[in-house]
């Protein structure tokens, strides 16, 4: 890229704006292989769609994100490579393949500035090649001015807006088929038994390289909380949490739920039909807030600007430290009270 780049500095960089332009075919790049960095994208693939109902709309993404976006409004996604040594030509078919579809409009919807996002797209043979101004810039003949906001969301929102687009959702939302949901419920159902109402999940996952997984005491401490509260909670893990399974099973003691899914789109959409999810700052929270259950999210302190879900969507408890036990249980308890009382003024008007 610094060679590339390097080479295109010389260039003219004539500015082409995409705004007020009848663009046919749009494609949309977020070059990332996190769970949550593709679900922030889901604003932006609505957004387009919205606005421009009738135009041809793909997405260059990861494997993850063919995965979760098989029922978003997109028309075409491609999968960027990432084993050695597959890459060395890989990326040769995929840019052929995208130059051939004679795009109006290719964008970086990292709201950074990628290296690899800036390659794809300043080689993709789009008229209008677009992305933050930075580093990585010299590809693009239109560039968006460092955006104010510093938290993911809603940078996302800014830079959708400074593009002119309407109808522009803070979060985004995952679709599922019918059939999809029904299997969701049969396997929370098969866990839980009968399922009774509020039922609560727990998240036992973070990156623990970042700093994010929470101790498993204070999991614990949370999950006897509500337990003594007479809510129902099923635990799960993530493929991050093999090598604790053992470890989580005991520490839970005889009669928890456990949940270990590996099917993706399956874990959502049991996911979906939680009353409350509790979690650590995750791709699993990302995902929990596209599938529309209410989230309790637990932050460092640190992360908590640039990555905190809106509060429409979640609940954030954080701490320089390690956030206490106590204080997350009290914050899932009023969160289950207010259900509750909405839930029982919605029956009462019907």
């Amino acid at each position: 890229m610094r060679a590339i780049t390097g080479l295109a500095s010389g260039q003219n960089r004539a500015t082409i704006d995409p705004r007020g332009q009848d663009l046919k075919r749009i494609l949309l790049v977020r070059a990332n292989f996190r769970i949550g960095n593709a679900i922030l994208t889901l604003p932006a693939i609505a957004a387009f769609r919205k606005n421009y109902p009738a135009a041809q709309i793909d997405y260059v993404g990861s494997r993850i994100s063919r995965l979760l976006f098989v029922n978003q409004p997109l028309d075409r996604h491609y999968e960027t490579p990432r084993r050695f040594p597959q890459v060395l030509w890989q990326y040769f078919i995929l840019l052929r393949h995208l130059r051939a579809n004679q795009y109006d409009l290719a964008l970086d919807i990292s709201c950074s500035q990628s290296g690899l996002a800036s390659f794809i797209i300043g080689l993709s043979g789009a008229r209008i090649r677009a992305g933050c101004a930075g580093n990585w810039d010299g590809l693009f003949n239109f560039r968006v001015d460092r955006l104010r906001e510093a938290n993911k969301y809603r940078k996302l929102t800014e830079l959708l807006t400074v593009l002119n687009l309407q109808s522009v959702d803070a979060v985004g939302e995952l679709n599922f088929s019918t059939a999809e949901l029904s299997a969701g419920g049969d396997a929370l159902a098969r866990a839980v038994g009968k399922v009774s109402r509020p039922l609560v999940g727990v998240f036992l996952g973070g990156r623990k390289l970042r700093g994010k997984r929470w101790p498993l005491e204070n999991f614990v401490e949370v999950i006897a909380g509500l337990t003594q509260k007479g809510f129902r909670v099923v635990t799960f893990l993530g493929p991050e949490e093999a090598d604790i399974a053992a470890e989580i099973e005991v520490a839970l003691g005889p009669g928890a739920i456990l949940v270990s899914e590996p099917a993706l789109r399956k874990f959502a959409a049991m996911v979906k039909q939680l009353d409350l999810f509790i979690c650590c700052d995750s791709g699993p929270m990302h995902l929990a807030c596209a599938v529309g259950v209410r989230v309790l999210a637990l932050f460092r302190q640190r992360a908590l600007l640039r990555w905190a879900p809106p509060p429409s969507a979640a609940r954030t408890v954080s701490s320089n430290e390690t956030v206490s036990a106590g204080a997350v249980l009290n914050a899932a308890l009023e969160e289950l009270s207010c259900g509750v009382r909405a839930g029982a003024e919605r029956s009462a008007s019907v």
